[in-house]
């Protein structure tokens, strides 16, 4: 029996829905006898209700400073020393979600560590370049950051888990054996079975791209490779942008949006600029024909993936990095080279086949065996009920 820390500094994506998902987890393990969330009091505000059984400690500004701003190596080595402080002061396991900083704190600590506890956490950005021409900067940011999780192993580091499921079984991934994967939580796909489809009053098919509207979605590539298509093509279908515009996109979006309703009027392309909750989401997703996912090379994990498989909806998506991977492996769609435009206007042209859903992806990502992985890597080979 043990003390489990859940530790957060961030309020961003998908924090809030992990915290709930693994702390509520933690509570039904009979190997942990007591739960914490250490976190920012916006977070906590985010959550909603917790089960009362796990203990909230609010991290005050100054520390939430130190923890989120400045460089790499500053956030990297406050991040450790609070991750420390908390094993000590429990004696147990210290969870960090986003652990990217905190690895090179514990690389640099080299030692210095929290006692008897063991601090784990998840690599969001590790060495993963599937499908990406590499490169003397590539091959360099590779090597450092493979030597930077050799340097950070000592008594203190628990299990270093990655979304990316290539990564490990890399040559230097099995030769290290540093990194375990662990699949990324599907979101509650179950709000899918409870939507119908809702045809549109003008008839046209729908291309919906959702989430955070941001340059690394592809958002402009998307518009101009929609503003692309034959007259006769775009009077049958519309591109729907559901999600909150980014501070830094919004002017020129907005500009790219005026040009082209006078360069091509025929061009439909709604926006809906504001976050919505999962219910919302999951019928915007059951109306549409063809989902969009066209980043610009993101290497990490993206819950479009299991939206779209778990609807059974064709995805448009880029060839690299893990979505890439995933998209090509489970057969969930077209890749393409969405940094070109040219590209993703042809593939996009294509016919939007219906695809049946993958149960293995969504039952190796449900949220039962994400759980399993997690807290058997934490705490030895065992059932958490």
């Amino acid at each position: 029996m043990t003390a489990f820390t859940y530790f957060e500094p961030l309020i961003d994506g998908h924090c809030a829905f992990f915290a709930e998902l693994v702390t509520s987890g933690a509570l039904r393990d009979p190997r942990i006898s007591r739960v914490q969330l250490v976190t920012d009091p916006a977070l906590v505000d985010r959550l909603g209700s917790l089960d009362s059984r796990i203990e909230l400690t609010a991290l005050p500004k100054a520390s939430l400073f130190e923890l989120r701003e400045g460089g790499l190596l500053a956030r990297g080595r406050a991040q450790w020393a609070e991750a420390c402080r908390l094993g000590a002061d429990t004696g147990g396991a210290v969870f960090l979600p986003f652990f990217d900083h905190a690895v090179v704190g514990a690389a640099l600590a080299r030692g210095r560590g929290a006692g008897e506890a063991r601090i784990s956490g998840i690599v969001f950005r590790p060495p993963n370049r599937h499908g990406l021409r590499p490169g003397l900067r590539s091959s360099f940011d590779t090597a450092r950051r493979w030597a930077t999780y050799a340097l950070a192993r000592g008594p203190s580091l628990g299990r270093l888990f990655t979304f990316d499921e290539v990564a490990p079984v890399s040559c230097v991934g099995r030769l290290t054996g540093t990194l375990h994967f662990l699949p990324d939580a599907a979101p509650d796909v179950s709000l899918l079975a409870a939507c119908r489809p809702i045809q549109r009053p003008d008839g046209r098919a729908v291309a919906l791209l959702f989430g955070a509207l941001t340059a690394r979605k592809g958002l402009f590539e998307i518009v101009d490779a929609w503003a692309r298509q034959s007259d006769d093509w775009l009077d049958g279908r519309v591109l729907r942008l559901v999600g909150l515009l980014g501070n830094e996109e919004r002017p020129r979006f907005q500009a790219t949006l005026e040009n082209l309703s006078t360069a091509r009027p025929r061009a439909l392309i709604e926006l809906h600029d504001q976050f919505v909750d999962d219910a919302t989401l999951a019928q915007e997703i059951v109306n549409a024909d063809l989902i969009l996912a066209p980043y610009q090379n993101h290497v990490g994990s993206s819950g479009v993936v299991f939206w779209a498989c778990a609807a059974g909806k064709p995805l448009l998506t880029q060839n690299t990095g893990l979505v890439g991977y995933q998209a090509q492996k489970y057969q969930l769609g077209r890749t393409v080279d969405c940094t070109d435009v040219a590209s993703l206007s042809v593939a996009l042209a294509e016919p939007w086949e219906i695809l049946p859903a993958d149960p293995s992806l969504m039952t190796r990502h449900s949220q039962q065996n994400v759980l399993h992985v997690l807290l058997d890597g934490m705490f030895g080979n065992g059932v958490a009920s």
